[in-house]
């Protein structure tokens, strides 16, 4: 499959990405130095992609969007610092840094920092409560996986799924279709979608997961799609629904 796809949005990627790097240097050095920054090229890419592609499709284009884009990624790179630290507390003498407790706590908290001040810097308060929302369900999803993590069942995997996951991709639509001034029916949609697609994503991470189950949510993603304005930007979001079902390569193109 050819990367071309996502030219029209590679260099507004490139410009969200170099927004956030600018954003990782502390007194006290990269912020890298202190806590795991290493994510797929998947993980760094989705989150910004549908917040870029949802705007353009509502032929909405407007720095607010770019900063939209790494507010999004600020609140999933932090919530994943945190899912990463160990439950005990390890020596900070003993171990790298970013393999102890204290280091990635005040990362991941730096970065939910960001994800404030840039709100902030972008005009978008307007959209702190329903963000502020996500938030609490990616950490109430942590909360369900580590209370029940040596009893795991579908049910169970499907509701962390749904709240680590699925909840900031529905989230990023939504919102990116309401600053885009989109229907409130669509609006619905978008966020019907990102959480059908974020369901997508989040199952196929796992270790073995049911292909049915998958196709479930990618049926249900593409059936949305079809109720959308029919422009060509929709082109973007079917490819990233299809890159994922196909678990492609194609985005290491883009990042």
């Amino acid at each position: 499959m050819s990367g071309d796809i996502f030219v029209s949005i590679r260099e507004d990627i490139h410009t969200i990405h170099n927004n956030i790097k600018g954003q990782l240097l502390v007194k006290a050095g990269h912020v890298g130095d202190y806590a795991h920054l290493e994510f797929s090229p998947m993980d760094s890419f989705i989150r910004p992609a549908v917040v870029l592609t949802v705007a353009r499709l509502y032929n909405y284009r407007s720095p607010k969007v770019l900063s939209l884009g790494a507010i999004v990624q600020f609140i999933f790179m932090a919530s994943q610092i945190h899912k990463q630290i160990p439950d005990t507390n390890v020596q900070s003498h003993t171990v790298d840094p970013k393999d102890g407790t204290q280091f990635p706590v005040l990362v991941g908290d730096y970065l939910y920092g960001k994800f404030f001040t840039n709100l902030c810097d972008a005009k978008l308060l307007q959209y702190l409560r329903p963000l502020a929302d996500i938030i609490g369900h990616i950490h109430e999803g942590g909360i369900l996986r580590k209370v029940n993590q040596n009893r795991l069942n579908n049910h169970l995997i499907n509701e962390v799924t749904r709240l680590e996951v699925a909840e900031l991709l529905a989230g990023a639509a939504t919102i990116a279709g309401n600053l885009a001034g989109a229907s409130q029916e669509d609006q619905m949609l978008l966020n019907e979608y990102g959480h059908n697609l974020g369901m997508l994503f989040g199952l196929s991470q796992r270790n073995s997961y049911d292909r049915q189950i998958l196709l479930t949510y990618y049926n249900q993603a593409k059936s949305v799609l079809e109720k959308l304005p029919n422009y060509p930007e929709k082109i973007l979001l079917e490819q990233i629904l299809q890159t994922l079902w196909q678990n492609d390569q194609t985005v290491r193109k883009v990042v």
